[in-house]
C-alpha cells in the first residue's frame, strides 16, 4: 500500500512540473504571438489605406482624335506588393491604369519611415498621349507636359511569334538584352557610378491584346535594392510602318535618382537626378510626400 502511495505522489508532482512548464511556455510565447497579430493588424491597415488611395485616384486621359475624353481604369488589385528595408519602407504597394487592356499609368504607394511617418507616392505616365491626374483630399492635380513613353524597336530581334506562349518566352529573353546603372551623383564618391541594378526576375504586369487574346506586352521593374521597381521596361510586339509585327521597348523612370539604360551594353537612355528647381524631368512623373497619422 505503501509503494502505491509513493508512486502516486510521484506521478502526481510530475504532472505539476509538466503543467508548470506549459505556462511558463504559454507565457513565453504570448509576447510573440501579440508582436505577430499586431504586424498583421497593421500590414493590413495599410493595405486598406493604399487601396482607397489608389481607388480615389482619377485619371483622365486626352481625346485621341476625334474620340472623347476617357477615365483610365484601374486594375483592381495592387500588381505587386514588396517592402524595402534599405530605405526604410516596410510596405508598399504599386498599382495600374489601363484603356482597353493596355497600361497607361503605374502609380507606387510607399511607407515611409526615412525621417518620420510618412506615405510616398510615385505617379508615372504610361500613356503615349496626355493625361491628368486627381489624387484624394487636398492634393493638387497633376497633367503631364508630355506622353509617358516612346516606343522604339528593338534590333536582332525575331518577329513576334504566332503563338502566347513562345512569345512568353521572346519576352523574357529580350528583357535580358537590357541593364541600367541608377544612382549616379558625382557629388558623393560612393555613387560617382552609380549602382548597378537588378532586373526583376518576373514582370510586374502583362497585358494581352483583347480581340487575339496574344501576349501584347510586359512592364519589367529593374532595382537598386532587389524589390523596388526604380526604372520600368516595357517591351511590346507593335506594327510597324509597313503593318508587320516586331518587337519595341520604351522606358519610364520611378525615381529621383539618374538612370542610365543599356541595350547589348550600349547606353540609349540617360536622364539626370531630379532637382525641384528643374521642371523638366517632372514632364510625365512625379512623387510626393505627406504626413501618415498611424503607425
Amino acid at each position: 500500500m505503501r509503494r502505491v502511495t509513493q508512486l502516486s505522489v510521484a506521478v502526481f508532482v510530475g504532472s505539476c512540473l509538466i503543467a508548470s512548464w506549459s505556462i511558463r511556455a504559454d507565457d513565453a510565447d504570448a509576447p510573440a504571438d501579440a508582436e505577430k497579430e499586431a504586424a498583421r493588424a497593421r500590414k493590413e491597415r495599410y493595405m486598406n489605406w493604399m487601396r482607397n488611395y489608389a481607388e480615389n485616384t482619377a485619371i483622365r486621359l486626352a481625346p485621341q482624335g476625334s474620340e472623347p475624353e476617357e477615365t483610365a481604369k484601374l486594375v483592381p488589385n495592387p500588381v505587386f506588393r514588396y517592402s524595402d528595408e534599405p530605405r526604410q519602407y516596410p510596405d508598399a504597394t504599386l498599382w495600374v491604369w489601363t484603356r482597353d487592356s493596355r497600361p497607361v499609368a503605374m502609380q507606387k504607394i510607399e511607407v515611409n519611415n526615412n525621417g518620420g511617418q510618412l506615405w510616398m507616392v510615385c505617379f508615372a505616365s504610361l500613356s503615349e498621349g496626355l493625361l491628368d491626374v486627381q489624387w484624394p483630399g487636398r492634393r493638387r492635380a497633376y497633367s503631364a507636359r508630355t506622353p509617358g513613353l516612346t516606343f522604339r524597336p528593338i534590333p536582332k530581334a525575331d518577329s513576334p511569334a504566332e503563338t502566347a506562349r513562345a512569345r512568353t518566352v521572346q519576352l523574357k529573353a529580350l528583357k535580358e538584352r537590357f541593364a541600367a546603372r541608377i544612382g549616379i551623383n558625382e557629388e558623393r564618391p560612393e555613387a560617382k557610378r552609380g549602382f548597378e541594378a537588378r532586373m526583376m526576375p518576373t514582370p510586374l504586369f502583362e497585358y494581352a491584346d483583347p480581340e487575339s487574346k496574344l501576349s501584347m506586352g510586359a512592364i519589367f521593374g529593374m532595382s537598386i535594392t532587389g524589390t523596388n521597381p526604380d526604372l520600368l521596361l516595357l517591351i511590346e510586339a507593335r506594327r510597324d510602318e509597313e503593318n508587320k509585327w516586331r518587337w519595341e521597348y520604351a522606358h519610364v523612370r520611378m525615381t529621383a535618382d539618374a538612370v542610365r539604360l543599356r541595350l547589348d551594353d550600349v547606353e540609349v537612355w540617360a536622364e539626370e537626378r531630379a532637382r525641384i528647381n528643374n521642371p523638366s524631368v517632372f514632364d510625365n512623373w512625379t512623387f510626393y510626400f505627406f504626413g501618415r497619422d498611424f503607425e
